[in-house]
């Protein structure tokens, strides 16, 4: 058998045994009836049930009702109040709202129908206060436990973002031991610099350069993508480089793009369909003869500055990029270029004149990047690379980078 509902707990306090006796008798059937002379009477039988409404006359001996409900409301914030008074005291019947916080007051005599409505009203605001205490403290509980969560998932992913930052630090070092270093660059290139700014940790963007037969070979390219991709792009690109230099019997510019393309279609698996990869680099590359002051240049969609006699001359390079290409069968032109002593040459990736900035966030441009170079080229090589970082900075602003940028320069 189901076990039979409890009747809600009521407390009725009246000085007066008879009133006692007819409220208990009006009520008994409807509700968990608790009666009291008194108000310290009252209080105690407070401290031994769950009261949900107390009903309380007025004017009793030693503690009025309004004394008496006052009293509790420290500790039964949540009991319904409601105060039976005979007279007609406005006065009263205010300070029984303002310092009791009563939800009714009742006039006597009263009638059983008239406040068993009340004291059902009141039970229902009492069930209502009840639930919103208990989704109040559930949804605190709740707050506490996704607030922990959150705390714990954060900790996580920064120990994720500090493993995973850490590791590619480790691959930026790698790939720098890679590039040509210092002491290697000085004795092939006694005047030069390099402008290299990745966007992320490592860059997809990067410098090789190499003597070969009393030919240096100098090559700046720009993988596709940034980052990590980009990275692994660029090494791939440095390892082909160094093995197709390292065979070969004559060197010309063209050849070693042409076989360079060659390589990373194979190694990528690349057919020209498209569901297959069409990564690949743009790439400038020079090939130095001092003793004849001979430069061959080829480029796969990246040109070639000299600076001659205050000068500036373009030498643009072919429309096709390392890697698979719907004309895959056409070879990279090689041009050939006598240079004099004190001739400039920059090789460059795209991303300083990509890059957004200005008043009206425009790209920087190709022709402003040229008149930059004519702005500083009569400066030192150490001095290009502040003028060109500092204009760089300056055009960016509070813009975000948006690519990998390289420049090489080289004094002739």
């Amino acid at each position: 058998m189901d076990k039979p509902k409890s009747l809600p707990p009521i407390l009725y306090v009246d000085d007066e045994e008879d009133n006692l006796t007819v409220f208990n008798s009006a009520f008994r059937r409807d509700y968990e009836v608790h009666l009291a002379l008194s108000g310290l009477e009252g209080l105690e039988i407070m401290k031994k049930y769950p009261i949900q409404i107390i009903i309380t006359d007025q004017r009793m001996p030693e503690m009025t009702g309004i004394q008496f409900l006052e009293k509790i409301i420290p500790d039964y914030p949540d009991c319904i109040r409601m105060i039976l008074t005979g007279f007609s005291d406005i006065e009263a019947i205010i300070q029984a709202i303002n310092t009791g916080r009563v939800y009714r007051y009742i006039t006597k005599p009263w009638s059983k129908e008239e406040l068993k409505i009340n004291i059902d009203k009141g039970l229902e605001t009492y069930s209502l206060r009840e639930q919103n205490r208990k989704l109040i403290e559930d949804l605190k509980e709740a707050n506490q436990t996704l607030e922990q969560k959150v705390i714990d998932r954060t900790k996580k992913i920064e120990s994720q973002n500090q493993e995973i930052t850490s590791s590619i630090q480790y691959a930026s070092k790698i790939q720098s031991a890679l590039l040509p270093q210092d002491e290697e660059l000085y004795n092939l290139l006694p005047s030069y610099f390099i402008l290299s700014k990745p966007k992320d940790i490592v860059s997809g963007d990067y410098y090789w350069v190499t003597n070969k037969d009393g030919k240096t070979i100098i090559a700046v390219a720009d993988c596709t993508g940034h980052g990590v991709p980009g990275a692994f792009m660029s090494i791939l690109g440095v390892t082909f480089l160094n093995e197709i230099v390292s065979k070969a019997v004559t060197i010309r510019a063209n050849e070693i793009l042409n076989q360079l393309s060659g390589q990373v279609i194979k190694s990528l698996h690349q057919t020209g369909k498209n569901d297959k990869t069409r990564d690949g680099m743009e790439i400038g590359l020079c090939v130095v003869d001092p003793e004849k002051h001979k430069l061959q240049f080829s480029g796969a969609f990246r040109p070639l500055y000299i600076f001659r006699e205050n000068e500036l001359q373009e030498f643009k390079g072919d429309s096709m990029p390392i890697g698979i290409y719907e004309q895959e069968d056409q070879s990279f032109t090689n041009t050939e270029i006598l240079f004099n002593k004190g001739d400039i040459i920059y090789l460059f990736s795209d991303g300083y004149v990509s890059q957004l900035g200005g008043t009206e966030k425009k790209t920087f441009r190709s022709e402003s990047f040229k008149k930059l170079l004519v702005d500083i080229h009569a400066l030192t090589m150490p001095e290009q690379k502040k003028a060109l970082e500092e204009k760089f900075l300056e055009w960016k602003g509070n813009y975000d980078q948006i690519d990998d940028i390289m420049i090489m320069g080289i004094k002739m």
